[in-house]
């Protein structure tokens, strides 16, 4: 049995549990509230009519290629205003644009730095809509790590002129959640 199995448990309790778990924890409510309560300086500081729209990500991944010479450094500067509030307008993009919902894991582990970082999911009620071809995972649903999509934008070139298929942009991500959004 998995370790996140509980007795009688089959694969959707568990999901569900663990969606439940992430979506309503103090973690995630101090993070949410914290880039909420900032967004208006970082607007501010970074051009103003900051809309929440698809094209908005265009925007977005200039300024981050603006201000970070890539991955090392965007780690490096992960916990700034400039770092943060790019994550959160990026997942709220998506929960605007494709109906997507933040979650944090409440008890982080300490040698997985990932389960510290904030992620936008596809709702738990629509968990049907999205199944794995191999059958190796029960919940398949499209999720993504704002901080992480930021780092694969530093390290796709820079320059979209030509065919531009198969290159990592902020908005392309956004067709994951396909018909179902």
């Amino acid at each position: 049995m998995s370790e996140d199995m509980q007795d009688g448990e089959d694969e959707h309790a568990v999901a569900e549990r663990i969606d439940t778990a992430h979506a309503d924890n103090p973690r995630l409510s101090a993070w949410l509230a914290e880039q909420q309560g900032r967004f208006a300086e970082w607007a501010q500081r970074y051009g103003g009519g900051w809309d929440f729209s698809e094209r908005s990500l265009d925007r977005l991944e200039s300024l981050v290629r603006e201000h970070f010479t890539g991955v090392d450094d965007l780690l490096a500067q992960e916990d700034t205003l400039l770092a943060q509030v790019a994550c959160w307008y990026l997942g709220e993009v998506h929960n605007r644009c494709r109906g997507t919902q933040w979650r944090m894991d409440p008890d982080p582990v300490g040698t997985h730095p990932w389960s510290r970082r904030p992620y936008v999911i596809v709702p738990f009620e629509r968990i049907d809509d999205y199944r794995d071809e191999e059958g190796i995972d029960y919940d398949a649903r499209p999720q993504h790590a704002p901080l992480s999509s930021l780092m694969k934008v530093l390290r796709a070139p820079a320059d979209r002129t030509g065919d531009a298929a198969g290159v990592p942009s902020l908005r392309a991500e956004l067709d994951d959640y396909g018909p179902h959004a």
